[in-house]
């Protein structure tokens, strides 16, 4: 889906991604346990936001946003979301537990924190549709009993995508936000990977890998997907802006 660009005096909507924020919650859990490069992560998230970011963006979060267990417990983590710039879409990740109900989360948060779950929005004529996604067949980390959830998630995928059929003419862009990557270790074709291209979104992004295996992830152009990999440690704790042209805030 491509944009047919109009000279206009409009400020341009950016679109921004990042994803596992592990924020600690009060929790204790520090991630530079993981290595010297999470020394303070969530200060450098915050701060290049604020440096970065303006009112007019679009910020995906694409899960594992707080490491607490229930959902009181990640309010000040989430309240700290709320108060960075621009407008703000989350989906959940596989370690975020205090996940609650759509609607008890929407009360909660308001407008200020969007919720996007086997879902979809158009916002500035830029479609997303997301759900958490999961861990592909024949993946090192793939088991048996992980065949439900993979399947259920493609049908959540499905379900997200489908809710745009007959608005095609409200936006020009498509974007696939998972929190898992789309295929597996080695890049085989997925069922994520085949809604991806039959509904012909242009981008797709994801997080979830970490360290040694960030150089493991699909990135680049895809057939006629662009994919980033967008988990705080590979984009250097910076949101990553997702290339799109001609988009406009309205």
């Amino acid at each position: 889906m491509h944009f047919n660009p109009v000279l206009s005096e409009k400020i341009m909507m950016r679109v921004f991604a990042i994803g596992d924020l592990h924020l600690e919650s009060g929790t204790g859990k520090r991630m530079d346990i993981f290595g010297e490069q999470w020394r303070n992560h969530d200060q450098k998230i915050f701060e290049s936001w604020e440096r970065e970011g303006r009112d007019t963006d679009l910020l995906l979060l694409v899960g594992d946003t707080s490491w607490a267990m229930r959902f009181e417990e990640a309010l000040p983590d989430l309240e700290r979301i709320c108060r960075m710039k621009g407008r703000k879409l989350m989906l959940k990740g596989n370690h975020d537990y205090w996940w609650a109900s759509l609607a008890r989360m929407k009360r909660a948060l308001g407008h200020s924190i969007e919720i996007l779950h086997a879902s979809s929005i158009i916002i500035n004529r830029v479609a997303v549709a997301a759900t958490r996604g999961w861990v592909c067949p024949n993946d090192s980390y793939f088991e048996e009993r992980d065949e439900k959830i993979y399947r259920r998630e493609i049908e959540r995928l499905r379900l997200a995508l489908e809710s745009l059929r007959g608005r095609e003419q409200e936006f020009d862009h498509l974007i696939v936000a998972l929190h898992y990557p789309p295929v597996n270790q080695k890049h085989e074709p997925s069922g994520f990977t085949e809604l991806i291209d039959r509904y012909g979104a242009d981008v797709c992004v994801y997080g979830h890998l970490h360290g040694e295996d960030i150089p493991n992830g699909l990135t680049g152009l895809q057939g006629s997907t662009q994919y980033y990999l967008v988990s705080a440690d590979s984009i250097n704790f910076s949101p990553a802006e997702i290339k799109l042209s001609g988009t406009e805030e309205s």
